[in-house]
């Protein structure tokens, strides 16, 4: 009978960590989901202070918009649609901040990863093709530190305590194709004690359209390109099209964090792929609860993203599996040692 069990358990520990990641379970090493959200609840708000709530495959939050300029923005939430509209201008951003998980998802043993999936279509001109124009489209995964982003927040040009202003993590940019300027991987650092604008903004630094964070002058307040994370960019989407954004950070070896962006044609990471880079860099943070998208405009014409789902996932067993291994090792043990003996 022990030698039953302790077959039994091995079996299941190998299947475990054999599978594709496509066949595991989110009760195993992955993927498993954190926060998906396809606006099907009924739940979701825009510009509120209510937290995340739901279930890991049925999740919902408040989305809370960030814009470096106070009027003509729109966004509203219905079945299957956060509708993100930005009025004409030669440079302007606007980002969605959220909290997606009250228990942040911790980086800790290598190969450990999390990921971030934006699934949207290009209503209007989000990366045209205008020669010189450096319109942008950026993603990233923070540590909120438990503080909520400030609900309806439309005033970044001036300087604000709280919501996102601690806020650490990591970031993707890419540019147009004909901005003239390379796609980028940033670590945004906390703006605590920062004076200046643009403190409550994640995603769009202040080197590349105003009103980004990190514009005193003051080295500590100011983005860190991530290792090897830039690449000239060749992206320019259509407009009608629906596209997909995978962001992902990765324990690649103890200390040091692995970052990857890629795009593709179509719903989900099936489709075509358009582009792809990455880079590393020492581990500043390892613990993930917020998320942030921005789409920027240089190219003076009106903008308009349609996110049809949002989906976090990591390859983190819960508590449970590694119970259940930790259970049924001795066991496997007790047998091998017995079998030794005979």
């Amino acid at each position: 009978m022990l030698a039953t069990a302790a077959t039994i358990a091995a079996v299941s520990i190998c299947a475990m960590f054999s599978q594709p990641a496509s066949a595991q379970s989110y009760a195993g090493p992955g993927p498993a989901p954190v926060f998906t959200d396809n606006f099907q609840t009924g739940n979701d708000t825009v510009n509120t202070a209510t937290g995340p709530g739901g279930t890991p495959t049925a999740s919902y939050t408040s989305y809370n918009m960030n814009y470096d300029k106070g009027t003509g923005f729109t966004d509203t939430i219905s079945p299957g649609d956060l509708n993100m509209n930005f009025p004409s201008s030669s440079s302007m951003f606007g980002e969605a901040q959220a909290v997606f998980s009250s228990s942040p998802v911790t980086l800790s043993a290598v190969g450990d990863y999390i990921d971030f999936i934006l699934e949207f279509t290009d209503t209007a001109n989000i990366l045209g093709s205008s020669g010189g124009v450096a319109n942008e489209l950026n993603m990233g995964l923070y540590d909120d530190g438990g503080i909520e982003p400030l609900p309806g927040n439309v005033a970044t040009m001036t300087a604000q305590t709280g919501g996102t202003q601690g806020w650490t993590g990591y970031y993707s940019q890419i540019l147009n194709a004909n901005g003239g300027t390379s796609s980028k991987l940033w670590y945004r650092p906390s703006q605590i004690s920062n004076t200046g604008s643009g403190t409550e903004t994640l995603a769009v630094n202040t080197g590349t359209i105003s009103g980004g964070f990190g514009n005193t002058g003051t080295p500590s307040y100011q983005a860190v390109q991530l290792i090897n994370a830039s690449k000239a960019s060749t992206v320019i989407m259509t407009n009608g099209v629906q596209y997909t954004e995978d962001f992902r950070i990765t324990l690649a070896s103890p200390g040091v964090l692995s970052v990857s962006n890629e795009v593709f044609t179509g719903l989900g990471t099936g489709g075509v792929l358009d582009y792809q880079f990455g880079g590393y860099t020492n581990a500043t943070d390892m613990s993930f609860d917020g998320l942030a998208f921005l789409v920027g405009n240089k190219n003076t014409v009106v903008m308009t993203q349609d996110v049809s789902e949002i989906e976090i996932t990591t390859n983190i067993p819960e508590p449970s599996t590694w119970m259940l291994i930790a259970a049924s090792l001795p066991v496997l043990l007790a047998v091998v040692s017995r079998r030794r003996r005979s």
